[in-house]
């Protein structure tokens, strides 16, 4: 009950400093592109799980459109309910996309669905040790731990720079992320 009140408190924090960085940083998301790591860059046809960035997180845009102009297959993420891991549906740059939940673009009901190896996760906060701060409804660690039960996967935080803190409140289901990548560099945590 501590950490959820620890937590709620982080998110308050954190949020605001992620609005103050998307205000300092309007090209951030080509930097992203810049410092995403050439070890982990994804190769011909692999399918790369992006998201469409809602209120002042990191655009990963440009970053999927990079990858998928260098033949990754990109898939997007859509809530499938309550208490369940988010399915990815497959996207293309000239699809239409339509809203899902908490107001969030997402693929049409009925694209394909594909399994990622490489996944881009938003956050509010990121911490030393490779934790992240969501929103609180657990979709991207059960997302995660899914994932990595399943096999290999690598999950990649975008962040601004300013998300960075020394360390948050962390709990038994919270999934350690195994990158960063900010508008300045890339943090490697695997």
């Amino acid at each position: 009950m501590f950490l959820n009140w620890r937590k709620q408190r982080a998110r308050k924090t954190a949020l605001e400093r992620r609005k103050a960085a998307q205000a300092a940083h309007p090209e951030a998301a080509k930097a992203l592109v810049t410092h995403f790591p050439d070890a982990i860059w994804p190769g011909v046809g692999e399918v790369v799980a992006g998201y469409w960035a809602a209120h002042s997180e990191i655009d990963a845009i440009r970053l999927i459109e990079t990858f998928h102009c260098e033949q990754a297959r990109i898939v997007l993420p859509r809530v499938a309910g309550p208490g369940q891991p988010l399915e990815f549906h497959a996207w293309h740059p000239d699809d239409t996309l339509e809203t899902g939940a908490h107001g969030i673009a997402v693929p049409k009901k009925g694209t394909a669905q594909l399994v990622p190896n490489l996944l881009l996760v938003p956050l509010l906060a990121f911490d030393d040790r490779g934790y992240r701060l969501g929103y609180g409804g657990g979709y991207y660690d059960r997302t995660l731990a899914a994932l990595r039960a399943a096999g290999p996967v690598t999950a990649v935080g975008l962040a601004f720079e300013a998300q960075r803190v020394k360390k948050l409140p962390v709990q038994r289901h919270d999934q350690r992320l195994d990158w960063i990548v900010t508008e300045k560099r890339a943090y490697r945590f695997a």
